[in-house]
């Protein structure tokens, strides 16, 4: 009698114990699952990241690359503007690179870091959009005097020469406001003509002097042209800093689920 009751306790107890572990191991692979889904998210989060990272960058460097001739005709905050979208870029490209490193780890403290950079580079990029949105007419207003005093040294400095004919070479215009601005300049009220680089193509049927046809003349000024260049240019950026800001805000809640997954975990093993 002792001994079937002892057999009947020793097989319930490993009965209970083979369904305890069968129990375990099914908590601990749907752990592993989400915890894998969580991983997968997180991945997704860092590419789109560094995606929007480098767009930033490249058009940063693109535009910098385009307007190199002509820094010397638009003031310094218009220059320093793709200056500023470039080390964003940079800055959101390095902290992707941080994250991946992050993950490869499966470090706590360095996903904690990570979550720290997303926020202050979301309250950065939060900041210098508000700060571009407000100077935005002040800016245009500085542009716009700041080129009419440039144009009144045409012909006196050779790097000024070369940036204004530059500038109204690339964006096919001419003068500040239009073509009539270089009237109120020295080299315009000595020979009452503007430059050829003010010439339309083909440049040889064009007539330089104001008093005779100016139909070969681009009649538009160059800040309002530069003005349609950059709201066209405008709208791919806020959509890229859109997507990153996006990507910023489903990382930081991924980073806490993967933290929170990982504390589980090591709960379990202790």
């Amino acid at each position: 009698m002792h001994i079937r009751v002892s057999i009947s306790i020793i097989t319930t107890g490993y009965s209970g114990g083979v369904r305890q572990k069968l129990v375990s191991k099914m908590n601990e692979k749907g752990i592993s699952n989400f915890e894998r889904f969580v991983k997968i998210c997180f991945w997704l989060a860092i590419f789109f990241y560094w995606v929007s990272g480098v767009v930033l960058m490249s058009t940063g460097v693109s535009v910098q690359v385009k307007l190199r001739d002509i820094y010397v005709v638009i003031n310094d905050a218009a220059s320093e503007v793709p200056v500023i979208i470039t080390v964003i870029g940079t800055l959101v490209v390095l902290s992707s690179a941080f994250g991946k490193v992050a993950l490869l780890n499966h470090s706590p403290n360095l996903i904690k870091l990570f979550i720290g950079i997303l926020l202050a580079l979301l309250v950065l990029e939060i900041t210098v959009g508000a700060v571009a949105y407000t100077y935005r007419h002040k800016l245009h207003q500085t542009l716009l005097s700041d080129t009419l005093k440039t144009l009144d040294k045409y012909n006196e400095e050779v790097q000024i020469t070369k940036g204004v004919d530059s500038l109204q070479t690339e964006f096919q215009c001419c003068g500040a406001e239009n073509y009539t601005d270089w009237l109120n300049t020295t080299f315009g009220s000595l020979s009452s003509s503007v430059p050829i680089s003010c010439c339309r193509v083909p440049v040889e049927n064009c007539i330089t002097d104001l008093s005779k046809d100016t139909a070969g003349i681009n009649q538009q000024g160059c800040v309002l042209k530069l003005n349609n260049w950059v709201e066209e240019h405008i709208a791919i950026l806020g959509g890229v800093g859109l997507f990153a800001g996006v990507a910023q805000l489903f990382g930081i809640p991924v980073c806490y689920l993967l933290l929170r997954t990982q504390k589980e975990n090591y709960e379990q093993i202790e």
